[in-house]
């Protein structure tokens, strides 16, 4: 991930700046001032529209509006990041509103939407969401953007694979996709076949069918060809959504923000290779622990199954057997 800050030098005086993307229709800007902070900026024309702007408060980063004068003419809003060290989580939040505003048409819907996003900005970076996530989390989601990589986008679409993705939020199950909820583990080639349930609810959903779709990566370096990780994943889901003009792009990137995922090179250091990948029905016959099993005063649980007890259960979801 190159520094786009990097190429711009510091100012005697104002900003130097340089456009974020040219292709975008707003003016927007990676710039810095005389004293080397890193900045982003939105210049747009007065508009008699434009509502009372009331930037929120972000965690290690200023906000500003400076409206239109005699001296310049046009307005501008900017974020200016109070550590470099941080810019990283600062690139995250600018690309953000890159992607977010990539359909707006007016200085006034790009406005709306750029208050919406820095609000939820607000919330993610008051919770301190600035450290590598662990690598049993850096498996998992990578197991669930293969899901929807592989088999919900090339079924559903790219909006609709964002939508059935609902694990992030809290839900019990990763997806609900129709009548059916799958549930997406991630297990390492070199360890025991087994997979870790965490909760009673697990696999146990309300809905008529319940699917566990059992993902097998291997270590490997970021070298190799065909090697998987988060960023690559992240990008390409992306880069679908933006092409598609799909609505639901501020949707993935809150679901990625909410699990605690942020840029980072450092993530390029965990790549994989897919080693193999199984689908199970999961029936009362099942290998699990549902809520009605469990006795009076045990409030948590978590145990193991072994993947070899699932074999009797394979089974895929209908709408994947139909696309075959």
């Amino acid at each position: 991930m190159n520094n786009p800050w990097d190429p711009i030098y510091p100012p005697s005086r104002d900003v130097s700046a340089r456009r974020v993307d040219h292709t975008h229709s707003l003016d927007l800007f990676w710039a810095r001032d005389h004293l080397g902070h890193y900045l982003f900026i939105y210049e747009f024309p007065l508009e008699e529209a434009i509502p009372k702007i009331n930037l929120p408060d972000l965690v290690g980063i200023q906000t500003a509006y400076i409206p239109a004068n005699g001296g310049f003419p046009k307005n501008r809003l900017v974020l200016l990041l109070n550590e470099q060290s941080n810019w990283e989580l600062f690139f995250s939040l600018c690309t953000d509103l890159v992607q977010a505003t990539r359909r707006a048409t007016t200085s006034v819907t790009a406005v709306q939407t750029i208050l919406r996003r820095l609000t939820r900005w607000h919330e993610f970076l008051k919770k301190n969401r600035n450290d590598l996530l662990t690598e049993d989390k850096i498996k998992g989601l990578i197991g669930e953007l293969l899901f929807i990589k592989n088999y919900l986008v090339p079924v559903f679409g790219v909006g609709q694979a964002i939508q059935f993705w609902q694990g992030p939020e809290g839900l019990s199950q990763d997806f609900n996709v129709n009548n059916s909820a799958i549930e997406v583990k991630c297990q390492s080639g070199a360890s025991s076949p087994t997979v870790r349930i965490t909760s009673a609810d697990q696999l146990c959903p309300q809905l008529p069918e319940m699917y566990l779709f059992v993902i097998t990566l291997g270590k490997t370096i970021p070298e190799t060809e065909g090697a998987i990780n988060l960023p690559g994943l992240v990008a390409y889901i992306r880069d679908i959504l933006q092409s598609n003009a799909s609505s639901q792009i501020e949707r993935f990137n809150d679901l990625l923000y909410m699990i605690g995922y942020i840029e980072s090179e450092q993530y390029l250091d965990f790549s994989y290779v897919l080693i193999g990948e199984n689908f199970f029905e999961v029936t009362e016959a099942f290998p699990r622990i549902c809520t009605h099993e469990i006795h009076h005063g045990i409030v948590k649980l978590s145990y193991n199954i072994k993947l070899s007890e699932c074999e009797p259960f394979e089974g895929q979801p209908g709408w994947i057997e139909n696309t075959l």
